[in-house]
């Protein structure tokens, strides 16, 4: 299995508002650390990240996982809780999809390259079929020379536009209109969760939550 662990840095583009994890130093040293210590110091003890982990299943946070994955997947959040304060999952090591299908790797750079938000649509398609969440993409153009991009696509019938006559590199750009994109269907489809994006460019991934699993990982991971 691969593990792809994700510092917590989000800064998420969702209809209806802009939500920002804030930064605050690790809580778990009892004694100062003196001013030639660069022994790096856990997050939180294991008994902590334990008790997070139960938290955030007991709100169906792996609600979309299999039943046989579930002793790995916790495992494997606990111990990266509790050493870096962060957010992981495992990857499916032939499919490369995330077991817990909740955190996505999401590359900006290849996210904004061409036939970039289809592989991301595509491979959330086995999230968006446990969801019941329907993604039915038409009309998807994508034109582009030297100096300019357009972009634009029409999901369930509805028109968008993602880049109109751009120049430049728009990798940031490309993963906040996704996000948009897809929280605006969620929210259209009464759906009640959203996406959320993490870090960003080459480092830049997603992840769906709720509104109770945002707000647990939001008043635990402060760490900027």
């Amino acid at each position: 299995m691969n593990t792809t662990l994700i510092i917590i840095i989000i800064a998420a583009a969702i209809i209806g508002g802009l939500f920002l994890f804030k930064g605050k130093t690790s809580k778990t040293s009892s004694t100062p650390a003196s001013a030639t210590d660069t022994t790096k110091k856990p997050y939180m003890t294991v008994e902590e990240a334990e008790n997070v982990v139960k938290q955030l299943e007991d709100l169906g946070y792996y609600k979309y996982a299999d039943t046989n994955d579930l002793d790995t997947l916790r495992k494997d959040l606990i111990s990266s809780l509790s050493e870096y304060g962060i957010l992981s999952t495992v990857d499916n090591e032939k499919t490369f999809i995330p077991l817990d299908n909740r955190l996505f790797l999401f590359d900006g750079e290849t996210l904004f390259e061409q036939d970039g938000f289809m592989d991301a649509i595509n491979r959330m398609r086995p999230l968006f079929d446990r969801m019941n969440f329907k993604v039915d993409v038409t009309n998807h153009i994508e034109e582009a020379d030297n100096h300019w991009l357009n972009h634009r696509v029409t999901i369930n019938g509805k028109p968008y536009i993602i880049f109109a006559n751009f120049e430049g590199y728009g990798w940031g750009e490309a993963a906040q209109r996704f996000a948009e994109i897809i929280n605006d269907q969620l929210e259209l489809q009464k759906k009640d969760e959203r996406l959320y994006l993490i870090n960003g460019a080459n480092d830049g991934t997603s992840t769906y939550l709720t509104d109770e699993q945002f707000n647990l990982i939001d008043g635990i991971l402060k760490d900027e």
